[in-house]
This record gives structure tokens, C-alpha cells and sequence, in this order.
């Protein structure tokens, strides 16, 4: 029989162990397209795009691993006033006029420290089909206990392109 202790002690943990618990990398990726695709204004024929995740330095902080948002925070600090910040896209959209209406998202690797998630997206609703364009891999890093952006390369092919590239080599 269990002891009174020994039942409030197991039933602690229980409160406290979904507080420790780390959202896995592709359900990171998929809250971020969640948020975009139910943006989506018919009216404009447009849906926000990913600068939420980037557009200030706090967020880059907390959805960006640390290196890339340091490097992100240097890019920013040499651009002229008035100058185009990096990034010239948005690497979510692979646009600068983003519209998304639906995803899918997919684990194309992991281990217990990195991952590369591939998330596919669409202009039109509906089931989504791989294409160049719409094929986006976030290549993510486990640090200071959950996982975070280490690298986004939208497209494939000649029109392939890295985050992390056109941050670490802006000069302002």
C-alpha cells in the first residue's frame, strides 16, 4: 500500500513534469505556420509572415539559436539608417509578399541535439504539393533546454538560399 508521502511526492512530479518538457522541433515549426496560415486576410490576398519570430531583437532571442541571433543582432547594428535590414525575404514565406495557406511539416532528421525539419507550404488551401518554391528546411539545435532555429534555407535548386548565410556575410 502506498504511503501518504509517497502518493503527494508522485503526484508532484506530475505537476511539475510538463513544465520541463520540451516541445519537439516540428511542433515548433508547425505553431509558427499555424500562426501565419490563420492570419490569412481574403480581402488582401495576404498572410503575415514570419517577422514575428525575427522582427525584434527579444523574439530572435527566444526562437533563434544563440549564435545565429547574435550574428542577427551585429547584421542589424552595422545597417545604415534607412537601409534594408537583413534578411531581403522572409525566409518562412520565401517572399517578400507572403502568402500561405497551408502546410505540411515533416522530420527529415534528429538526434538528441540537432534536427532538420522540412516544412512544405502552399498559395492555395488544400492538400500541400512539394514544390522548389514552398520546400523550407530549419535546420534546429537543442540549447538551454529546448529547441531553437539554428539555420532557415528556403527553396531548393539554383534558387536555394541560407538565413544564417546572408546574416553572417551582411555588411551593412
Amino acid at each position: 500500500m502506498i504511503d501518504r508521502r509517497a502518493l503527494l511526492i508522485f503526484v508532484a512530479m506530475l505537476a511539475v513534469r510538463p513544465a520541463f518538457a520540451a516541445e519537439e522541433p516540428d511542433a515548433i515549426v508547425a505553431a509558427i505556420y499555424k500562426r501565419i496560415v490563420g492570419s490569412y486576410n481574403a480581402e488582401r490576398r495576404t498572410s503575415e509572415n514570419g517577422v514575428f519570430t525575427w522582427g525584434k531583437k527579444k523574439d530572435r532571442h527566444h526562437y533563434y539559436s544563440a549564435s545565429l541571433a547574435k550574428a542577427w543582432d551585429h547584421a542589424e547594428a552595422i545597417t545604415a539608417v534607412g537601409d534594408q535590414r537583413p534578411p531581403a525575404a522572409d525566409p518562412m514565406t520565401n517572399s517578400q509578399d507572403s502568402l500561405v495557406r497551408a502546410f505540411d511539416v515533416v522530420i527529415e532528421r534528429r538526434d538528441k541535439k540537432s534536427a532538420t525539419v522540412i516544412a512544405h507550404i502552399s498559395q492555395d488551401p488544400g492538400p500541400v504539393k512539394p514544390s522548389d518554391w514552398g520546400t523550407i528546411a530549419y535546420d534546429m539545435v537543442f540549447e538551454r533546454g529546448r529547441w531553437r532555429i539554428d539555420d532557415i534555407r528556403p527553396g531548393a535548386g539554383k534558387d536555394a538560399w541560407s538565413l544564417r548565410r546572408e546574416i553572417v556575410n551582411h555588411k551593412g
